[in-house]
């Protein structure tokens, strides 16, 4: 659906490859993303201009190109079934329902209020606190020559954003996982600028080898790339929490990240040994 707040019409897609329950609010539209039949629910991503074939690679993408091609609401957003952003001062309770967490997503009236003062809404900012944003790319993705790939295409194409990702690769922390809310104006901008970089990454970047889960590149590349857009361009950004709608493990969560950064378990060192033993 398309919320109308006044003059301004908001979509806000809900992203998900499985049945899933949308916020209440108007501003919310649930899309299905993937190859699994119709759910009869939710608009999918393969009407209109589209990559939804692409979904494999380009993961939560193929709804931000969706909604790039597709919608002319003045507003536009994207949050995942699992992930949404919370309105201001929300937070997760432990033990709550996750129907009474949902219930927390931010509104179309909050939405418009913020983006008077800021140009572009994301989540509440991930800390690394022992190594760079690159250093855990690298860690946990053995497509980190992606990152090189880029840099060459913007020195070239747009050499003002090169310091920009310089010195988002090398921070300390990161706004994740392709969540954003923008006016329509900064988001067909950026979606723009994304989609012309990965291309070009697509195509230069040989990924026949990888597995499934690493096959999923250019999802995990540009959750590096929105933060370069932000800091080229000079946006003025407001942080929401983000609201997680899925039980966790936290204890098994936090245990395997301390693993990984001790170095006692590497997914991409991993990844590359199953690729060098394949090719013998």
């Amino acid at each position: 659906m398309m919320q109308d707040n006044g003059n301004k019409t908001m979509q806000i897609v809900v992203l998900g490859h499985k049945p899933f329950t949308v916020p209440d609010d108007s501003i919310y539209l649930g899309m299905q993303v993937g190859f699994l039949p119709d759910i009869p629910s939710l608009q999918r991503d393969n009407t209109g201009d589209n990559i939804a074939g692409k979904n494999r690679t380009y993961c939560e993408l193929t709804a931000q190109y969706w909604l790039w091609k597709n919608s002319d609401a003045d507003i536009k957003g994207l949050v995942h079934y699992r992930r949404i952003l919370g309105s201001p001062n929300s937070h997760a309770v432990p033990f709550e329902s996750m129907e009474k967490r949902r219930g927390k997503a931010v509104t179309g009236e909050e939405v418009e209020s913020i983006l008077r003062t800021s140009d572009i809404i994301v989540p509440k900012a991930h800390h690394y606190v022992t190594e760079t944003a690159l250093q855990h790319y690298n860690r946990s993705h053995i497509s980190g020559e992606g990152f090189t790939i880029i840099r060459d295409y913007l020195s070239t194409h747009y050499p003002e954003y090169v310091s920009a990702l310089d010195d988002v690769l090398a921070d300390r922390e990161s706004h994740l996982f392709n969540i954003l809310i923008a006016p329509r104006s900064i988001f067909d901008s950026y979606s723009r600028w994304l989609f012309e970089v990965l291309s070009v990454v697509e195509q230069r970047l040989d990924i026949s080898g990888y597995s499934p889960v690493k096959q999923r590149v250019f999802g995990y590349l540009s959750e590096l790339l929105l933060d370069t857009w932000i800091q080229a361009n000079k946006l003025r950004y407001a942080e929401l929490p983000m609201l997680f709608l899925q039980r966790q493990n936290l204890l098994a969560r936090y245990a395997k990240g301390a693993l990984r950064k001790a170095g006692i378990i590497n997914p991409a060192a991993e990844e590359q040994k199953k690729m060098m033993e394949a090719r013998r």
